[in-house]
């Protein structure tokens, strides 16, 4: 897949920015599965090694989020356990798609998404809580967070911005709610990476090399995300939701 050193550095630097704007925002996979496509992977393929670069991102990012004393809670573990079902879900349906069906439907859940995340930007919640603050019940968050689930298990590219709307609907500040949303993926990124392996759907070469962009990417963004604080993460938000809508409109 990779046959020359600037196929190498492109993936790297890919990975980087992918991994940033993960932390900070979401929609890397916006990035990163449009270029494992066009280096030769398969839709299918491309879209489970995306996975691989995700987790290894994820985990280093939610450990270096606990170092500067920015624990996730109990809460983002309840989330996960919602999202864990839909994503089993949402997983097996990706694995039976043929790449034709998958890009199709690629194609249809980036313009929704494109539609959402604008919208999204425009119907923020005062965000003052941490997650150990949260005192609401999840009789709709739950249902909310197991249709992320299938989502996420499904194609992954804009899931942040789907966590982070139901995060800030809930009214938690969004530093603390960043090592949410990274905790959460991490739980379901898991096991839809085990399910796309055993259908031979990983390019794990691939995916390692992408994943050490995603992490370098990733340690910068949490670092940021602390520094900045809650003011800068909206702003970053705001600029990538319009960068990958122009992006998503122009393709």
């Amino acid at each position: 897949m990779i046959h020359n050193w600037y196929e190498l550095v492109l993936m790297l630097g890919v990975g980087i920015a992918a991994g940033f704007f993960n932390i900070l925002a979401g929609g890397g996979s916006f990035l990163t599965l449009p270029l494992l496509i066009f280096l030769g992977l398969p839709p299918n393929i491309a879209n489970g090694t995306n996975r691989l670069a995700i987790l290894m991102q994820n985990v280093i990012a939610v450990g270096r989020f606990k170092q500067l004393n920015y624990h996730p809670g109990h809460f983002s573990f309840i989330a996960g356990s919602f999202t864990l079902p839909g994503a089993i879900l949402g997983t097996w349906l990706a694995t039976q798609v043929s790449n034709t069906q998958f890009k199709t439907s690629l194609a249809i859940i980036m313009l929704v998404m494109t539609i959402f995340t604008l919208v999204m930007t425009n119907r923020e919640k005062s965000d003052t809580i941490t997650p150990d603050e949260y005192t609401g019940g999840w009789r709709v968050a739950g249902p909310v967070y197991f249709l992320i689930g299938i989502y996420g298990g499904y194609i992954q590219a804009g899931i942040g911005f789907l966590i982070i709307a139901v995060i800030l609907w809930q009214g938690l500040n969004l530093v603390h709610g960043n090592a949410v949303k990274l905790t959460i993926i991490t739980l379901f990124t898991a096991v839809s990476l085990i399910i796309f392996a055993f259908n031979n759907q990983v390019n794990w070469v691939a995916g390692l090399l992408l994943g050490v962009g995603n992490i370098m990417g990733g340690l910068l963004g949490a670092q940021v995300s602390v520094k900045k604080g809650h003011a800068f993460i909206k702003k970053t938000i705001s600029i990538a939701v319009i960068i990958f809508a122009v992006k998503l409109l122009l393709d």
